[in-house]
């Protein structure tokens, strides 16, 4: 039997496709083994979002070149996509394949295998208008489930490189994406993520079907799903007929990430984000009026070229008016490639670490001031593991509205629904007691 190894950089995404890889890999007789053991084929899933990305990415492929130099060493995913020359400069990778013809692999590896001459399967992203089918029937992690409903990005922020690594936004067929909601369901998850390059974008490439119908169609037609989370949502797909669903919705979690990136309106155009913080903060109001207790948590990027210790101070107190659950920090990268890279006036990095220190600071007095909302409550969790070697009976997982807690119980309980009460608010655990199992039977009621 064959052996192949993964390594995954990146987002949740990549995680994603990874097993769906992996799927046609199993399919075709292969055994996957641990990427630290001598394997036939390391498949390495590349990350391009940062410089850093790339250089991860190729620190991780001459790590598979010295294990196994006899190995086919196949690249795939974001870097390979906009730079498969530079890879294939790499002494030992065979095949690279970016961002799309993920079905081709196989049938390159094999090829190589036969001929013995690397493979470049790169082929231009942006004529690219389907959406690749990848079938995930269930993930080796167990736990969380993640469902990739669309590819792609219209927007061309100017700090960003995605949309030319993963092309203009295309919608996953409805049909597909409840079909495969389905088998994740009968697999045995409770809890589905939905997850894409621009996930709430979904249906915006389709004449007659949006994202807020195939939110109604997860939830009354995918039988025995428990969860639905939305991995992340902008301000302007807050749509009132999305509220709509949300308001009527028993699935639909109490958690929105909606990025935000600056909470300055003059860094927020030098970044060509679509929206203003007014009209930011207008979508959150309308959407708290309905869920006061909305976890909404965030992404904020630090250091921006140009922004002032002014704008700064704007972000400091927009984040302090909206009140997030959490937020994701970032300081400013410089992205080769993108229009923010070649901008004036670049933000000492000394500057940005100070910046990214006090929002961070902020962001975990906000995550402590909404936990402290929960103390004493009885929250839904879906515990993931265990703490750790030491204490394998200390589970964490996460509640509906996205708090991490931790408490104690058996390793079966992990991938079940449990309702637990919340004893003490922490950031970035909460510490609770085990109430008990949430069958079927109390679900329904």
């Amino acid at each position: 039997m064959p052996t192949v190894a993964f390594h995954t950089l990146g987002c949740k995404v990549n995680h994603y496709e990874t097993e769906g890889i992996w799927n046609r890999f199993k399919s075709e007789g292969y055994e996957r083994v641990d990427f630290d053991q001598h394997a036939e084929v390391y498949v390495i899933n590349t990350c391009t979002v940062t410089n850093t990305g790339d250089k991860k990415s190729r620190q991780v492929i001459r790590r598979a070149v010295r294990k196994n130099p006899d190995a086919v060493i196949c690249v795939t995913g974001c870097y390979a996509q906009t730079s498969p020359g530079e890879i294939m400069e790499i002494p030992g990778v065979d095949v690279v394949v970016g961002t799309q013809d993920r079905g081709k692999m196989i049938a390159y590896i094999e090829e190589h295998l036969e001929h013995r001459l690397p493979i470049n399967g790169v082929s231009n992203i942006m004529k690219n208008r389907v959406f690749e089918e990848m079938d995930v029937p269930d993930f080796s992690d167990r736990t969380r489930a993640s469902l990739k409903i669309q590819e792609g990005c219209n927007n061309f922020c100017t700090f960003c490189i995605i949309p030319w690594s993963r092309g203009l936004l295309r919608s996953r067929k409805p049909e597909n994406v409840l079909k495969q909601a389905q088998q994740l369901v009968d697999a045995g998850y409770k809890e589905i993520v939905l997850t894409g390059i621009h996930t709430a974008g979904y249906g915006e490439d389709m004449k007659d079907y949006n994202f807020a119908q195939l939110l109604h169609e997860l939830e009354t037609n995918v039988r025995g799903l428990k969860r639905i989370r939305i991995s992340s949502i902008e301000a302007s797909q807050i749509t009132d007929e999305v509220i709509d669903v949300l308001n009527s919705s028993e699935k639909i979690v109490p958690h929105l990430h909606i990025p935000l990136q600056s909470g300055s309106d003059t860094v927020l155009e030098r970044m060509r984000r679509k929206y203003s913080t007014e009209f930011y903060k207008q979508r959150v109001n309308k959407i708290k009026k309905i869920f006061p207790n909305l976890a909404i948590t965030s992404d904020v990027i630090v250091g921006f070229p140009g922004e002032t210790e002014e704008e700064f101070q704007e972000t400091m107190d927009f984040v302090k008016e909206i009140g997030f659950s959490e937020l994701h920090v970032f300081p400013f990268s410089r992205r080769t490639g993108t229009p923010a890279a070649r901008m004036d006036n670049q933000v000492d990095d000394e500057v940005k670490n100070r910046r990214v220190q006090q929002l961070i600071d902020l962001s975990n007095e906000q995550a402590l001031s909404y936990a402290k909302n929960y103390e004493n409550e009885v929250l839904e969790v879906i515990p993931e593991e265990s703490l750790d070697e030491e204490n394998p009976n200390v589970l964490v997982g996460y509640s509906d509205n996205y708090m991490k807690v931790k408490f104690e119980g058996s390793s079966d309980l992990i991938g079940q629904i449990v309702r637990v009460k919340v004893t003490k608010a922490g950031y970035p655990y909460n510490e609770g007691v085990f109430v008990r199992v949430m069958d079927d039977a109390a679900l329904s009621i």
